[in-house]
C-alpha cells in the first residue's frame, strides 16, 4: 500500500472515530451522562512502521496519541498488542506479596497463611489467566515457582494438597475465552 493511501486511510478512520464519539456524546447528553475527554485514552494499533500522527477530537478536545499502551480495566495493552509488561508486573507483585507472607510466617498459623495466600497473592496470578495461557514458558515459570513457594510457606500438606495448580486455572480461562468466541460466532450466523 502506498504511503499516500495509508495517510488517507488513517484520516478516514479518524473521521469515523470522531463520528462515533459524537454519537456517544449525544447519547450522554440524552441520558445525563458526562464524559471527560481529558481522561479519554487513545492508542493506535497498527502494523505499519510509520507513526500514527492524526488524532481524533472528543467534544472539541483533541485526544493525544502520547502513549504506546492503553489501560483497560486494569490490563495494559501495548500498541503492538503485547501483554508481556502487564504479565511481568503481575508476577512481580505476586512475588513481593509472597515475600511479605514469608516474613509473617512465625505470626500466623498454616491455615491463616493459606488464607492470606488465596486472598492476597493468588488473585494476581489468576487475573486474566487466559492471557497467561498464551504466554511463553519463561513467563509461566515465575508463577509456578510462586505457588511452590506458597506451599512451602504454608507448610501443611493437608491444606495445600487441595490447592488447584495454576495451570488448571489458565486452561479454564482459555476454554472460557474459546467458548465465548465460538458462541459469539454462532450467534451471528
Amino acid at each position: 500500500m502506498a504511503q499516500q493511501e495509508v495517510v488517507e486511510g488513517r484520516a478516514q478512520l479518524v473521521s469515523e472515530i470522531e463520528t462515533s464519539l459524537e454519537q456517544v456524546s449525544v447519547w450522554g447528553r440524552q441520558n445525563l451522562v458526562r464524559f471527560n475527554p481529558t481522561k479519554t485514552q487513545v492508542c493506535a494499533f497498527s502494523a505499519k512502521k510509520t507513526p500514527f500522527v492524526i488524532a481524533p477530537k472528543f467534544q472539541g478536545t483533541p485526544l493525544h496519541l502520547t502513549s504506546n499502551s492503553i489501560g483497560i480495566l486494569g490490563v495494559d495493552i501495548s500498541n503492538e498488542v503485547q501483554f508481556r509488561g502487564h504479565l511481568e508486573n503481575k508476577a512481580k507483585m505476586a512475588s513481593k506479596k509472597i515475600g511479605v507472607l514469608n516474613r509473617a510466617k512465625r505470626c500466623f498459623t498454616s491455615g491463616h497463611r493459606l488464607l492470606l495466600y488465596k486472598a492476597q497473592v493468588r488473585p494476581h496470578m489468576e487475573y486474566c489467566s487466559h492471557l497467561w495461557a498464551g504466554a511463553p514458558k519463561y513467563q509461566l515459570d515465575p508463577l509456578d515457582s510462586i505457588q511452590r513457594r506458597a506451599v512451602r510457606i504454608v507448610d501443611d500438606p493437608m491444606l495445600t494438597d487441595g490447592l488447584e495448580p495454576l495451570s488448571l486455572r489458565r486452561d479454564v480461562g482459555s476454554l472460557c475465552v474459546f467458548y465465548r468466541l465460538c458462541m459469539s460466532d454462532g450467534e451471528e450466523k
